[in-house]
């Protein structure tokens, strides 16, 4: 190697040192920025929790969850027709809801590949899986709750089963 070469291999690996320490230098910073961040928000995270907690060990008895919700305006009560409603509708929609996805999965995989039926199934079910919960609980509001002029529990079934 001549001196000229020896020189500029010395300028390159003098740039590309000064380069990484540069990188390096903006690597440090970044992370130190996303650690303070990701601390800042974990303190107020841990603080709503603590804060919630806290008062709230106040509050639970065994009369919160065995006694019935009070009407407005009345101290006392508890949650337990709303614990019952939920374990209600969470059983009777995993009873319709999970032999009737097990039979069209079935059938789509055993039975129709190329169907006209499978196809519908396939873009009925494409269209249940991208839409958010509260489009399935404003469909089946117009379709049971609508129609039947009242409130049920069974659009809450149904609207569950569905997703």
């Amino acid at each position: 190697m001549t001196t000229i070469e020896v020189q500029a291999r010395a300028e390159l690996d003098a740039s590309r040192r000064k380069m990484q320490s540069w990188r390096s230098t903006k690597n440090k910073i970044a992370l130190t920025l996303s650690l303070l961040t990701m601390a800042f928000g974990l303190f107020w995270l841990v603080w709503i929790l603590f804060t919630t907690v806290s008062r709230g060990l106040d509050g639970l008895s065994w009369s919160l969850f065995t006694e019935s919700t009070p009407p407005p305006n009345t101290d006392g009560g508890g949650l337990a027709n709303a614990l019952a409603g939920s374990g209600l509708l969470i059983f009777w929609s995993t009873f319709f809801g999970t032999p009737l996805g097990i039979m069209a999965g079935i059938y789509l995989a055993e039975y129709a590949r190329k169907s006209f039926l499978s196809e519908v199934i396939r873009f009925i079910n494409d269209i249940l899986l991208s839409a958010p919960s509260i489009v399935v609980g404003l469909f089946v509001y117009t379709i049971v709750v609508s129609q039947m002029q009242h409130f049920s529990s069974w659009a809450g079934v149904i609207a569950l089963a569905l997703l």
